[in-house]
């Protein structure tokens, strides 16, 4: 009976080690024959179904690629397995090297540590491990794991990006396929739920987590809710090391800047850049509105980079203190503005004009602190727009027209001892001056210094230029009748009509800048306003002249011609309007005021 009862006493203690091994889920590591499908020892426990939590970071340098294990959330887990696999053939490729001491290489091809397991059950975080390519081989890898988060939760089939293996580079080419792409070189996917499925092609995987774990800050103040930016930037915190995301679509290049204030001048920026289907990151420097490329990127280290159906990726993490161009930059301690801009045009050695976005939020922080990130006031952008529509869309078309045409019209009411065209031509034209010169100055203080943008900036400065130099040529013109008075009249003409068609021209070059925020329909209102106002000076043009032909006296409607001195008492002119004058006033102004 002694000895029986001790058989069974060996026996229980082996069912409950037999028992124990599978409670623990094999806590030294998966066994070897998970090498292909991966799959953990867990009897009646099947893996999720949802979005892991879990993601495979893939950075190359040095003829070898640094993995990084991790959650975008700081999750933690317990177990994992990973391998590598060639795309084409489904091989195991490669071998795991300078292992960390929680973990172990698995043989699943003899002699070769190809596939990493976990030793223990203590939880990990953000674990990296190095992989070297075969010598001489030149194709394309994936990794593809499974996370344990514990006994009951894990993950399978998470995929790192596709790296491109040549034998004189490794490249880190596109994001992390969906997973529920169907692969035949790698083990079944999890799959998803139908809405989960869609959901994902809606949104770009840099919208999660905005706003809980990390920064989010777009093209637009709603995008990022909605997910639907034309460029974004994202900054996550996780430790010691700040993480950015830059994204941009349709576009050559997509940057993001730390600036001390939300104007560009003395900023560190970070370039993702389309160089003819290859994407590099790059680091600039923004000195006054000038950006020049700096080499080595100190500080900085590439994580990720694609470009897929138009849309342009890049994420790296920078060092919380970096040294740029002499200045300290202390993400830790410091308060910074994000500056987002992307652009259609590369230069040589360098980014284009921030022609398709740019926007600056409103204050500096710290990036660590998660809030809601809003763009800086762009209020007196919109003051000078509306200031320099209003003066040459409508005051000074009006006064131009004014005076060429209605010289003689309305000449037995004058007003205050003047003829009414002069007065209000005179009235017209000082708004337009006065509403371009504060124009002119509001841009120069939203700006700070001249716009990079030369070609609406130059025909702007032109416009002024003018503009300014009109109402002292008035002043200073000879009296009708004089030997210089054509001269005044020919050039007070041309100086005012320059003035207006480069007024015109920058008005629908204002329309393509990103700051100014109008659609493009813009542009068939400025093209129906060129219209109508070239008809309306064809039509009083045929009007003046059917004048003249009635009363041959009546010549002086237009104001080159100053054929008699309108001083002189007996001049029949100065008492009666021109015939069918009439016609001038119902024509011009009638159309305005319905406008």
């Amino acid at each position: 009976m002694k000895y029986l009862f001790k058989n069974f006493s060996v026996l229980l203690k082996l069912i409950l080690v037999c028992t124990a091994t599978k409670i623990l889920g094999l806590p030294n590591g998966a066994p070897g024959k998970s090498c292909y499908d991966l799959a953990p020892v867990h009897p009646g426990i099947n893996a999720q179904g949802s979005y892991p939590p879990y993601e495979i970071r893939a950075v190359a340098g040095q003829g070898r690629i640094r993995l990084t294990l991790g959650s975008p959330q700081g999750l933690a887990f317990q177990g994992f397995i990973i391998n590598a696999r060639d795309v084409e053939t489904g091989e195991f490729v490669g071998e795991f090297v300078d292992l960390p001491k929680d973990i172990q290489a698995i043989e699943c091809t003899p002699g070769m540590n190809n596939t990493l397991t976990h030793k223990n059950k203590v939880e990990k975080r953000n674990l990296e491990v190095f992989w070297t390519p075969p010598e001489n081989y030149e194709g394309t890898v994936i990794f593809n794991s499974t996370f344990l988060q514990d006994y009951a939760t894990y993950w399978v089939g998470v995929e790192s990006p596709a790296i491109t293996v040549l034998r004189d580079s490794i490249q880190v080419m596109t994001t992390a396929p969906p997973p529920t792409t169907e692969r035949t070189s790698t083990p079944p996917y999890y799959e998803l739920d139908t809405q989960q499925s869609t959901e994902s092609t809606k949104r770009h995987p840099i919208y999660e987590g905005c706003g809980t774990t990390k920064n989010c800050f777009g093209s637009t103040d709603e995008c990022i809710a909605t997910g639907t930016c034309n460029a974004a930037v994202t900054v996550e915190v996780k430790g010691e090391t700040y993480s950015f995301e830059l994204f941009g679509l349709d576009s050559k290049f997509v940057a993001v800047g730390l600036s001390e204030d939300n104007k560009m001048g003395e900023d560190s920026v970070v370039e993702c850049v389309d160089e003819n289907g290859r994407v590099d990151i790059h680091m600039s420097w923004n000195k006054g509105k000038s950006n020049s490329r700096i080499a080595p990127m100190s500080g900085l280290s590439p994580v990720n980079r694609s470009i897929v159906n138009g849309a342009l990726y890049c994420k790296f993490t920078r060092e919380k203190t970096t040294l740029v161009e002499g200045r300290e930059f202390d993400l830790v301690n410091g308060a910074y503005c994000l500056l987002l801009a992307s652009g259609s045009q590369l230069k040589p050695n360098g980014v284009g004009y921030h022609n398709l976005v740019y926007r600056a939020s409103d204050k500096p922080t710290k990036l660590a602190d998660i809030r809601e990130i809003v763009a800086s006031s762009d209020l007196l952008i919109r003051i000078h727009g509306a200031l320099m529509i209003a003066s040459w869309i409508g005051t000074a078309s009006i006064g131009m027209l004014m005076a060429r045409y209605y010289k003689q019209t309305w000449l037995r009411s004058p007003m205050c001892g003047k003829d009414q065209w002069f007065v209000w031509h005179r009235f017209f034209m000082v708004l337009t001056w006065s509403m371009t010169i504060a124009a002119c100055v509001i841009i120069f203080v939203e700006l700070g210094t001249w716009s990079s943008e030369t070609i609406h900036a130059s025909l702007g400065l032109a416009t002024t230029i003018l503009a300014f130099v009109q109402p002292f040529m008035a002043a200073l013109r000879p009296h009708p009748g004089t030997p210089r008075r054509p001269l005044f009249n020919w050039s007070h003409w041309f100086i005012g009509n320059a003035a207006h068609i480069c007024a015109i021209i920058a008005l629908f070059f204002a329309v393509r800048l990103n700051k100014a925020k109008l659609p493009d329909w813009v542009d068939w209102i400025l093209t129906a306003y060129v219209v109508f106002h070239v008809l309306t000076h064809i039509v009083l043009s045929f009007a003046g002249c059917a004048s003249d032909r009635q009363d041959n006296q009546s010549i002086n409607a237009f104001p080159m011609k100053d054929m008699h001195v309108r001083g002189s008492i007996g001049h029949a002119d100065l008492k009666r309007d021109a015939p069918v004058s009439f016609f001038f006033f119902y024509y011009y102004f009638s159309p305005f005021q319905i406008l």
